[in-house]
């Protein structure tokens, strides 16, 4: 509910909801209004200590009730996608730590089809048109020669979160380096502009999250967009 959405989207997930809780979250709006959108994934991160709290049983229906709500205008913006998954990802991972996977691929020619899906989601978050989407993939590319030959842009369809699951899913199973040299990649295309939009910022958080690797540092301004 941080999402901007229109009145009556945000009214129909407002209806959703259990009423008390409907009206827990109308007390916090006019704090909440304010919240800067660079903040906001940081801000529900401090919930986390709370929700590890939960039990199966309540994990399970918050995470039902979270999808409810992000599904509810029938699209996914990119704060709905990286909050999901951090929060999916952290969560589960601290009520069963036998989840998490070992590194079992060394290979970088192995992992090409779901890293080309990973860079090219950060290439496109917040390019407005195709050629600055080309110069910032290119910029990531620069990073990853092990793999032959280097990986083409994709279209945004073919980058949304239908194959940014499993693509994730996939590169779970890589070996430490190939991660790391990953999300360096991935923080190379963001700022190929100079800049850290919100939308690549938000991304980084979730990859670097799902990836178990600290977010690599990016020394630029970080603006809206």
């Amino acid at each position: 509910l941080l999402d901007p959405h229109p009145s009556r989207t945000r009214q129909h997930q407002l209806s959703l909801l259990p009423a008390a809780v409907t009206t827990a979250i109308n007390a916090l709006a006019e704090p909440l209004a304010v919240v800067q959108p660079q903040h906001k994934i940081p801000l529900c991160q401090l919930a986390q200590p709370a929700l590890r709290e939960l039990n199966d049983t309540e994990l399970a229906e918050f995470f039902a009730t979270l999808d409810v709500l992000i599904k509810a205008d029938e699209q996914i913006t990119t704060f709905e996608y990286a909050l999901q998954k951090l929060l999916h990802h952290q969560l589960l991972l601290s009520q069963r730590p036998k989840l998490s996977l070992g590194a079992q691929i060394f290979s970088f020619q192995a992992m090409s089809e779901p890293i080309t899906v990973v860079l090219s989601a950060i290439a496109h978050a917040a390019a407005s048109a195709p050629d600055q989407a080309e110069r910032a993939f290119a910029a990531g590319t620069n990073l990853l020669k092990n793999i032959s030959p280097l990986p083409e842009l994709l279209t945004l369809e073919s980058c949304g979160p239908a194959h940014l699951d499993p693509a994730l899913d996939k590169l779970a199973h890589a070996a430490g380096p190939i991660k790391q040299r990953l999300l360096q990649a991935c923080a190379q295309t963001a700022s190929a502009d100079g800049q850290l939009h919100i939308a690549e910022a938000e991304l980084l958080r979730a990859f670097a999250a799902c990836l178990d690797c600290p977010m690599p540092p990016i020394a630029v301004s970080q603006r809206a967009g």
